[in-house]
């Protein structure tokens, strides 16, 4: 396959959102938060993790796929330091995205580095990588970020804002609580506040109707 070739598949967000379900489902039945997404992939799924050095995460490369899916390559430097475990989390979770949605893709290119992995990157038409990196974010967010489990951590932060009197802080500027909030409710999941705030932005989840 050619990168120009390459056409991104259409998925819906709901069939993204059912993959990640049901992989979470199978894989950590626990439910226990937050989603052990490192063990999904080497104890469950059987996958390599492989540190490296030098993949540049400052430049967005954290991780990536092999192109027999056999593994995935890590930061050296990430994935040894702790401060960095909630972004190693999201970049699992963000490989495992494309391990599900985009098996007929690796199935078409060959590299054997990430130089070469960048190449074919970088040869891909724009609309097509960025529905291609989309998908994989958004299967990502929804494997380490279960929905109930979502809307009830803003109803406990709700509650919260409720005790202290400042519930109505909500009317006046949301996304300012909200941004205030983000943080904490990200660490139920292993998760940043940016994540958490991508999500309920965008499945309408803020403001909630908890200051009614």
């Amino acid at each position: 396959m050619k990168q120009a070739e390459f056409r991104c598949k259409w998925i819906r967000r709901e069939d993204i959102c059912q993959c990640a379900e049901g992989i979470r489902n199978q894989h950590w039945p626990s439910g226990k938060l937050p989603v052990d997404v490192e063990a999904i992939v080497e104890f469950k799924l059987k996958l390599d993790i492989e540190p490296e050095h030098g993949l540049e995460p400052q430049m967005g490369m954290e991780a990536y796929l092999r192109a027999d899916l056999s593994g995935i390559i890590v930061d050296n430097d990430h994935y040894m330091n702790d401060r960095f475990a909630n972004r190693m989390r999201f970049s699992f979770a963000h490989e495992l995205g494309h391990f599900f949605l985009h098996r007929e893709f690796y199935e078409g290119v060959t590299f054997e580095s990430a130089d070469a992995w960048k190449e074919i990157l970088l040869g891909l038409p724009e609309t097509d990588y960025t529905n291609f990196e989309y998908q994989a974010n958004e299967f990502a967010g929804r494997l380490l970020v279960p929905r109930e489990a979502l809307i009830h951590e803003i109803e406990n932060a709700c509650d919260v804002l409720r005790q202290n009197k400042i519930i109505d802080h909500i009317k006046v500027d949301p996304y300012a609580v909200l941004s205030a909030i983000s943080t904490r409710i990200g660490r139920t999941f292993g998760v940043s506040a940016e994540v958490i705030e991508r999500r309920v932005e965008r499945e309408k989840l803020w403001p909630p109707g908890c200051q009614e």
